[in-house]
Order: structure tokens, then sequence, then C-alpha cells
């Protein structure tokens, strides 16, 4: 049965793996969202605006990995700054 996992396309480091599906990869992804934004505030770094683009890849049984999907993750864009329409102009 295969697996999935999430992988950094730029980079080709593994992030997560095991994951059941397709809709737990994209759980993983939301949650390595969350983590990160979690993690730069902790440290007191705005997230300014960080694109991630990562592959969600199937793992078949003989450990062959597929790229399925793609997603890009951007940190920063629900900050209030960067929604507020009067600081475009």
């Amino acid at each position: 049965m295969p697996s999935y996992q999430l992988r950094d396309t730029a980079t080709r480091r593994l992030l997560a793996r095991g994951l059941a599906d397709y809709a737990a990869a994209e759980a993983a992804l939301d949650r390595l969202d969350d983590e990160l934004e979690h993690d730069l505030a902790a440290n007191g770094e705005g997230t300014g605006r960080i694109r991630l683009r990562l592959d969600i890849e199937r793992v078949t049984g003989d450990g062959t990995a597929e790229p399925v999907g793609h997603h890009v993750l951007l940190l920063g864009v629900d900050d209030q700054m960067a929604l507020d329409p009067s600081l475009l102009f």
C-alpha cells in the first residue's frame, strides 16, 4: 500500500513521511504552516512573506517516490498589514 511524504522542492529535504493518504499529506502541510509561523513569532521574527514550495510524493511498496502534487505555502499573508488595503497605496 502506498504512503505519502512531503519534500521541500528547492532543497529536496524530506519534511514528513509515512502519511496514510493525500488528505493526510494536506493536513501535514497545514500543520507545517502553523508550526513555522509559531516558531518565527516565538523567535521575535516577522514572517514577512515567505514562500515555500513543497512536493507531495506517493511512495510505492518498492520505495519509489513519485510527485503527485505541488503546493506553495505563503507564510505571513494573513498578517493584518498584508491584508489592509490602505497600506497598498
